[in-house]
């Protein structure tokens, strides 16, 4: 998962305007078109730009859980929680350039149009997936999700492929670093701003600590580049890694999910898992 700050600048057309050109695209690039919807879409057409109004955040996430099912390629969205200081929710599509091939997939992500979206709103959470199709396990009805019982320490070799896809990638958290530093500058150390990553098995928020945010600024210009953080987490990322967490939680594969989340903790980065929040009239979570 290799996320790209792009540089496509574009501003929203008027309200009500469905289907109008935006303004121009900086650095040569064209112009995309913004159209409405009234649900969250994968779209790796870089001519239009699709935004959707009126779908708060636990609705947005689910949509979300069934995108990555199905899509081939990643995407990113601006979530809006209080759109230009209103109270209505919005998410805006801001990645560009989908590929995929067989495990891995890059995005760009629109740099100039988040720019704007940062300068009117306060609050922005940034959303992307991995698609299903990395998962070797999620992806096959054959995997179990527990391990078998009264076998201590079993658990299915599929189970690590799947935890490293269910965690933000070292790319994914240099992409965070450097937009979160972008937004603070930006409004003065004051406002939000989340970086979550949706998998078959929940969502997973990261950030930087103050002590994180203040190590990225103070090295990001540094021979490192502040990727320090970046390599702790490939480190925890790493195969015998994982493994040795799987071993200590062989219960469940959410279990390992939750623990491995918890490991990659440190007085520079927080990480947080969550299982899907029910939809209305349910009771139990989806997975």
């Amino acid at each position: 998962m290799l996320l790209i700050w792009g540089m496509a600048g574009h501003s929203m057309a008027a309200d009500g305007a469905d289907s109008r050109r935006s303004a121009s695209g900086a650095g040569g690039e064209l112009a995309r078109q913004i159209k409405y919807s009234l649900h969250l879409l994968a779209n790796n057409s870089n001519a239009e730009r699709y935004v959707v109004n009126g779908v708060c955040e636990p609705r947005g996430v689910r949509e979300i859980s069934k995108i990555l099912k199905r899509s081939d390629f990643e995407e990113m969205w601006a979530f809006l929680p209080r759109a230009r200081g209103t109270q209505d929710c919005q998410w805006h599509e801001i990645g560009r350039e989908e590929k995929s091939d067989s495990d891995s997939a890059n995005v760009r992500v629109d740099k100039a149009y988040l720019d704007e979206l940062m300068a009117e709103n306060t609050e922005i959470h940034l959303y992307h997936f991995h698609p299903l199709r990395y998962f070797e396990c999620a992806a096959h009805a054959d995997c179990p999700q527990r391990a078998a019982a009264r076998q201590a320490g079993s658990f299915d070799e599929r189970w690590i492929t799947d935890l490293v896809f269910s965690m933000p990638s070292p790319s994914d958290v240099h992409f965070m670093m450097d937009v979160t530093s972008h937004f603070y500058r930006r409004h003065q150390g004051r406002g939000t701003i989340k970086h979550k990553v949706v998998t078959p098995y929940g969502v997973v928020d990261y950030g930087l600590t103050d002590k994180g945010l203040a190590k990225y600024d103070a090295e990001r210009h540094s021979r490192s580049e502040g990727l320090y953080i970046t390599w702790v987490v490939a480190s925890g990322l790493a195969n015998d890694r994982v493994e040795l967490v799987v071993k200590d939680h062989p219960g469940s594969i959410i279990a390992a999910v939750r623990r491995l989340a918890q490991t990659l903790n440190t007085e520079y980065l927080r990480v947080v898992h969550s299982t899907f929040s029910p939809e209305p009239g349910r009771t139990n979570a989806t997975r």
